[in-house]
């Protein structure tokens, strides 16, 4: 799928670091990961991870790491409104009570479960930028 170059041109890399990410944090971020067992966490589900998680993240990052990168140069004031908008659109669905034509289910339940988890994400990440640039 040729990721390693879809990363490279995007410049993913060098726009973490302009955002403060560089390889010195992350080593300091490893005993902390350690300590609260995130390690063995992984490492007790790798079958789960790898068979379920792992094509979720890999089958869409084509498109994905340019928008990433493109949310990156803009700082963390992208990952907040991609955050807001999230959290929004649930708002919006549950509101209006719309649902999903075929099923009959409440797409602010049903969109809630993709939608939830991506406010929750991209207000972290843009939370753990503005961290990392005041450093």
């Amino acid at each position: 799928m040729n990721l390693l170059k879809t990363t490279a041109d995007a410049g993913l890399l060098s726009k973490l670091e302009a955002n403060g990410l560089d390889l010195v944090t992350l080593e300091k971020l490893l005993p902390v990961i350690e300590e609260i067992g995130a390690l063995r966490l992984v490492g007790n589900n790798q079958q789960l991870l790898i068979n379920g998680v792992a094509p979720l993240l890999v089958e869409p990052a084509p498109l994905l790491l340019p928008i990433i990168a493109g949310a990156l140069e803009k700082g963390p004031s992208a990952f907040y409104l991609a955050s807001a908008v999230a959290f929004g659109l649930d708002a919006y669905l549950f509101a209006t009570n719309a649902e999903l034509p075929f099923v009959g289910l409440s797409a602010g339940v049903a969109l809630g479960l993709l939608l939830v988890p991506l406010g929750v994400v991209s207000a972290v990440t843009g939370s753990a930028l503005a961290s990392l640039s005041k450093k």
